[in-house]
């Protein structure tokens, strides 16, 4: 490897004949791709393809670092997850708190590239250069709580844990995995892929230590960062985490209610942590290397287990689609969804959009309590916990629902489509787009579907005028947070704020490289190409960057009253054609034969 930060090795682990290679990729590789999103969006192109089942053997799990884990960096404490979404079909990256990237890194490895499927339940051990396959079939059923337990006890000291639930296990479409008991690999499925391939979890521990091109670097900005966090009073998720954002979207008009219904939630103070102070049991949870702490734990009594104390570690997504989106205003019915949901491994955004879509047709007389089995109506959390087991053991009802809002709405048909809040089969996340604009270029876009972290464009205006003039902006933040999620460093340290700036000086001081603020806008406009590329490969077009109609229906109530996502759809097109011409594809969003050669795709696509 010429570089430092990285080790220059790939673990790979076939499950089927139980069997480890390594791999050594070349530095250009690492110079075009990072690590994180940018090297697993490459590795995924290049061995996948076209078609193949996301449940089957032949799809890949790439557990990601980055340059900077294992290095005294800040906000580093976490990895990332690529595959192709059972949910989508599409690629997924899937970011999580939690050691297991930094224990993989000390290990030796770069990527561990899992494929193949065990025969029996296993989990994998890895502690330097010691692979193994352990039997798990005495923990297969269990919560993520337990197994996580479990598994440490049969692990050396010090390891990083990963497991999935009941929900990954069952091939649930929206399933999860959890590390270290609080963090979520959350989007598109992965844990079911994981299930898939009779994996319960993976425990890693390492003992190399690596060592950065320019330490000076990494300790100036770790300086700087520190200084300001602790220089901040003022800030509410300094206290509260993500929490604090259900008065902030409220106050914007982009917080979903009753399955998007509303942008504004009537009793959203009732979901607001800082009202329960004497539920708080700390921020003990967080990611490792982190100053800014923001996983805070509240007690709560297990839905499962009456009576027992425990600790759920809500976020504001959850805030959003498993409250006001269910039209549940009690904090604690939330913490309680919210634990149900990561022990039995579901995305409670996924979730809660499935669970809402459902209420929101029964409420309107498309389901009847026949199809259900008993009565659904928004703010019945009871009903909600009991759909939520349904769904991880797809029992009855909750078998459709297991299969994403898009599915379940093609199977229930009579007009259901029209309530399923999703781009590209991804349920929305907790923003609603009708209170900014422009956002909903970001939906319509987002390689994953319509996830809130592909960049936002920087205007703290409503959609009342043509969003064109922030088309540009989104698209610098989408390639700032390509770059971040490259590096795998928290998306949070917007809150410091950490510097575009100041994450090209770590990765420079990293590795030795030497990134510019240009030469980074053209590296995040190649790794968006080419997973438009795997995309467009997998079938989707033009006219798959749509949104959902209920953004399109005229908000009737809250801040943002009055506002569609974009004042007519001739001037969201016209948007989206300006999205596709600065990233040099063709207005039927194709890149162009000279945008991929510019890049330095062409090998990578013809190969």
């Amino acid at each position: 490897m010429r570089y430092k930060g990285w080790n220059g090795k790939t673990l790979w682990v076939d499950l089927t004949d139980r069997m480890t290679r390594i791999e050594e990729l070349p530095s250009k590789s690492y110079e075009d791709f990072i690590g994180g999103k940018g090297l697993g969006a490459y590795l995924l192109y290049r061995e996948l393809p076209a078609g193949i089942d996301p449940l089957g053997p032949r799809n890949v799990l790439f557990f990601m670092t980055g340059p900077l884990q294992g290095l005294p960096a800040p906000n580093v404490g976490r990895w990332s997850l690529i595959t192709k979404s059972p949910l989508t079909g599409l690629f997924i990256d899937s970011h999580c708190g939690g050691a297991l990237g930094r224990e993989i890194k000390n290990s030796g490895y770069d990527v561990l590239a899992v494929s193949g499927k065990s025969d029996t339940p296993i989990w994998l051990s890895i502690e330097d250069d010691v692979v193994q396959f352990n039997e798990a079939q005495v923990l297969w059923g269990k919560g993520t709580q337990e197994a996580t337990k479990l598994i440490h006890e049969s692990s050396a000291r010090e390891s990083a844990v990963y497991v999935i639930g009941p929900a990954g296990e069952n091939m649930v479409l929206t399933a999860t995995g959890c590390c270290e008991l609080a963090h979520q690999t959350g989007r598109g499925g992965v844990g079911a892929v994981l299930g898939s391939k009779n994996l319960k979890g993976i425990a890693a521990r390492g003992t190399h230590r690596m060592v950065a091109h320019d330490p000076s670097a990494l300790r100036e900005v770790n300086r700087s960062v520190a200084a300001i966090w602790k220089e901040k009073t003022d800030d509410d998720f300094k206290y509260y985490g993500t929490g604090s954002l259900v008065e902030v979207a409220n106050e914007r008009g982009q917080f979903p209610t009753r399955n998007w219904r509303n942008s504004y939630f009537e009793d959203y103070r009732l979901l607001m942590p800082e009202n329960y102070p004497e539920l708080a049991a700390g921020d003990h949870l967080s990611c490792p290397h982190c100053i800014m702490r923001c996983t805070h734990a509240y007690k709560t009594e297990d839905p499962s287990n009456p009576g027992v104390v425990v600790e759920s570690t809500v976020e504001y997504e959850t805030l959003g689609l498993c409250g006001g989106s269910l039209g549940i205003d009690e904090f604690q019915a939330v913490l309680q969804l919210n634990y149900l949901a990561d022990d039995l491994g579901l995305d409670t955004i996924s979730t809660g959009s499935a669970i809402s879509f459902a209420m929101d047709s029964f409420e309107t007389g498309i389901l009847c309590e026949d199809d259900i089995g008993f009565p659904l109506r928004f703010g019945d959390s009871a009903a909600a916990l009991r759909l939520m087991r349904m769904i991880a053991f797809r029992e009855g009802f909750g078998g459709i629902l297991a299969k994403g809002t898009q599915r379940a709405a093609e199977e229930i048909g009579r007009g259901s489509g029209d309530l399923a809040v999703h781009v590209k089969g991804l349920e929305a996340a907790a923003w609603d787009p009708r209170g900014k604009k422009g956002l909903g270029l970001t939906y319509a876009t987002g390689d994953v579907g319509a996830s809130h972290l592909r960049g936002w464009p920087q205007t703290a205006e409503k959609p009342n005028s043509s969003a064109l003039d922030v088309v540009e902006s989104m698209v610098w933040e989408r390639d700032t947070k390509t770059l971040t999620d490259s590096m795998v460093v928290c998306h949070f340290t917007w809150h410091f704020p950490m510097s575009r700036e100041q994450k090209v000086r770590l990765v420079n001081g990293a590795t030795g490289l030497n990134y510019t603020d240009e030469s980074i806008s053209r590296f995040g406009q190649r790794v968006e190409t080419l997973t438009r590329l795997f995309n467009l490969r997998e079938g989707i077009t033009r006219a798959n960057d749509i949104l959902p109609p209920k953004f399109w229906q005229e908000e009737t109530i809250g801040p943002s009253k009055g506002m569609k996502a974009y004042i007519s759809h001739n001037d969201f097109e016209e948007c989206l054609e300006k999205y596709y011409a600065l990233r040099g594809w063709n207005n039927k969003g194709v890149p162009t034969r000279e945008t991929v050669e510019s890049l330095g795709l062409s090998s990578i696509v013809s190969g």
